[in-house]
């Protein structure tokens, strides 16, 4: 089924061929072709990366009542550039953050309809049809 994965000590992992290397542990991302090339694709492991560096600059004290400021956004790219070798911006950075609060507000607003419940089977909020119907509207 192929060789075995090489440790990253070996001499054939060069700077490029680690970031390849992160870059199939990320799931492909936009290739890592300068953020230029196309849109990014954020994928479950890149989102989770920059949500967890997010979240050590608030523990940190970085004041968020306003907003991220560009400076904590730059360190969030660099760190992802530093991980998996994408040359992404800050503004993609805030997008995918905006994308983040978007989901947040829907799963908040539906927290607070009466009729909502939780499935710990499934992990998911459950409606009943009514509701269901009512809010997709």
């Amino acid at each position: 089924m192929g060789s075995p994965p090489r440790p990253l000590s070996s001499p054939l992992y060069s700077g490029g061929a680690l970031r390849r290397e992160r870059m199939a542990e990320a799931g492909g991302g936009n290739g890592g072709q300068g953020g230029h090339q196309g849109a990014l694709r954020w994928t479950a492991n890149m989102s989770c990366f920059m949500l967890r560096h997010m979240v050590e600059l608030i523990a940190k004290g970085a004041r968020t009542d306003k907003g991220f400021k560009e400076a904590h956004l730059n360190q969030v790219t660099r760190v992802l550039f530093d991980h998996y070798g994408l040359d992404i911006s800050g503004t993609q950075v805030y997008n995918h953050l905006c994308k983040w609060h978007q989901r947040w507000v829907c799963i908040t607003r539906l927290k607070d309809i009466s009729a909502a419940l939780w499935d710990d089977h499934t992990s998911m909020i459950v409606l009943e049809e009514e509701h269901y119907m009512g809010y997709v509207k």
